[in-house]
């Protein structure tokens, strides 16, 4: 594989012990909600949950800080907007994969994630198996491109 895409391997994961992991932010205002998140998140082989925050400026913060591969996004935040986040990490190089997962799933507002770059969109309402089976893909994927580098 080509240099560049080495090093793009190597900004995308971390490698530990022979493992390539998915670094994964959350950015969820429910303490209850966000707890099962991370427990739900980190059962998936290759996932990492890096950070947690509530309100979009933290939200911001940390994920630029971070770098994470892949956001899973609340829309409703205590302060602010998932919208907000959205924006910004979708301006970072690489930007993350983001999924917005919330209890807004009305058309308006599935449209304006895909226009903010949203790469998936899920109810709360569904569950949690979509979310779960795009970071298997995600991880899947990390592993994929740390295994040609």
């Amino acid at each position: 594989m080509v240099g560049g895409a080495s090093r793009r391997a190597e900004a995308l994961s971390i490698r530990t012990k022979e493992r390539w992991h998915l670094d994964v932010f959350l950015v969820e205002d429910s303490a209850g909600l966000g707890q099962r998140l991370v427990a739900e998140l980190e059962e998936v082989v290759g996932v990492r949950v890096v950070g947690w925050a509530e309100n979009e400026a933290d939200a911001t913060a940390a994920i630029t800080r971070l770098r994470p591969r892949f956001v899973v996004l609340d829309l409703r935040l205590t302060q602010g907007s998932g919208l907000g986040v959205l924006a910004a990490v979708k301006r970072l190089d690489p930007p993350p994969i983001v999924a917005v997962l919330t209890n807004y799933p009305e058309p308006q507002y599935r449209a304006r994630c895909a226009e903010l770059g949203a790469d998936y969109f899920f109810s709360k309402a569904a569950g949690l198996d979509g979310l779960l089976e795009a970071c298997r893909c995600a991880a899947g994927a990390t592993e994929e491109l740390g295994n040609h580098a």
